[in-house]
């Protein structure tokens, strides 16, 4: 059962992110970042992408990471306003704390909230991440509070990613 609320709530993100990837746009597919690199922890397992999520990991823990990106979309869009379509279909939104991240490439917000979807409380950290043109949404899901060693695994994930020629 634990398993499967996980796969409905990475269903569910992968779902908003590639659908929120659509707003302003008339075309009607996302054009996905091409040839970017991540480094995810070693204990995390590789789990198949559904949607429109180009990774996806699973945790020792059962939690799920998704990552997406779309390109020539969001251009004009702050992080916060990105951060805030992730949050449509959910309810009962708690943010618990939000800080703008250094990279070496572009910029990037975190945030980790409280929320529910479909009656089931989540909490997630989520990061949106704006390099040359594209957005890279990562979405940390947990039914659980985040331990301070995932947050900081997740943390290091998107600040490992490198996009283009850097």
């Amino acid at each position: 059962m634990r398993t499967i609320i996980f796969l409905l709530a990475l269903n569910i993100f992968c779902f908003f992110t590639g659908g929120c990837a659509l707003l302003g746009s008339n075309e009607n597919k996302v054009q996905h970042a091409e040839n970017y690199q991540l480094v995810p922890p070693e204990n995390w397992k590789v789990a198949k992408p559904r949607g429109e999520c180009d990774h996806a990991y699973e945790l020792p823990s059962g939690n799920t990471v998704s990552v997406t990106s779309s390109c020539d979309r969001s251009r004009d869009a702050n992080l916060k306003t990105l951060t805030r379509q992730l949050l449509i279909g959910l309810r009962q939104i708690k943010v618990i704390e939000e800080s703008e991240m250094p990279l070496s490439q572009g910029s990037g917000l975190f945030t980790h909230l409280q929320a529910s979807s479909e009656g089931t409380p989540l909490v997630l950290g989520l990061a949106v991440v704006k390099i040359m043109g594209c957005v890279f949404d990562f979405s940390l899901v947990s039914k659980k509070p985040l331990s301070s060693a995932e947050k900081k695994d997740f943390l290091k994930l998107v600040k490992s990613l490198r996009y283009g020629n850097d």
